[in-house]
């Protein structure tokens, strides 16, 4: 997903779809798919589970697209949609659980092996490294898990990550501060 404002061809394909135009729509899943299903499985942490999360938000938001505001924006309305998706798989399949450690790692050639593996300078890291911060993000809340990813694994504005999160916008940044360090507390790091 992308931050800032829905280019020109995005909002065409965004009112095709809401007309009724099916290839629109499937333009716009496929531009979509990958940063949804990543976001299905920052939270459900088991590929089926997140597929399905995935497939049910898809279907969701485009049975809702009439109901999409232009204020908005698509990306985070999406991201919303599928929080509310996941969270609701992850309960159907009896998983109650707030930590994110996966119990079947989806890794391809799209997907990296954990969510954070797309934070810039993550590439840089030793093997140890990452591992830490890997095992410091899995034990952090589902909420820091969400607005760390929303601002640095999504690349979503404050505005577009208040939008997905449903917080106030001014909130946003705190909300991250706060996270970012409890993530460094985790890691040993000073804060």
């Amino acid at each position: 997903m992308s931050a800032g404002v829905a280019t020109s061809s995005e909002a065409l394909l965004v009112s095709a779809a809401r007309q009724g135009d099916l290839v629109a729509w499937e333009q716009l899943v496929r531009r979509y798919q990958e940063p949804v299903f990543r976001a299905a499985y920052l939270l459900t942490r088991v590929t089926p589970v997140a597929e399905a999360a995935t497939e049910a938000a898809f279907l969701r938001a485009y049975r809702a697209l009439p109901s999409l505001e232009d204020d908005i924006g698509l990306v985070p309305w999406l991201f919303r949609i599928v929080i509310g998706e996941a969270r609701q798989k992850r309960r159907d399949s009896g998983r109650t659980r707030t930590s994110s450690r996966p119990d079947e790692p989806h890794v391809g050639p799209h997907f990296p092996a954990t969510p954070i593996s797309g934070l810039a300078g993550t590439s840089e890291m030793t093997p140890l490294e990452r591992e830490t911060i890997v095992d410091a993000f899995d034990r952090l809340a589902e909420e820091d898990r969400l607005v760390i990813a929303s601002r640095y694994l999504f690349g979503l504005s404050r505005a577009d990550s208040a939008a997905a999160l449903a917080i106030p916008e001014v909130l946003v940044e705190e909300h991250l501060a706060e996270a970012l360090k409890r993530l460094r507390a985790r890691m040993g790091v000073a804060a």
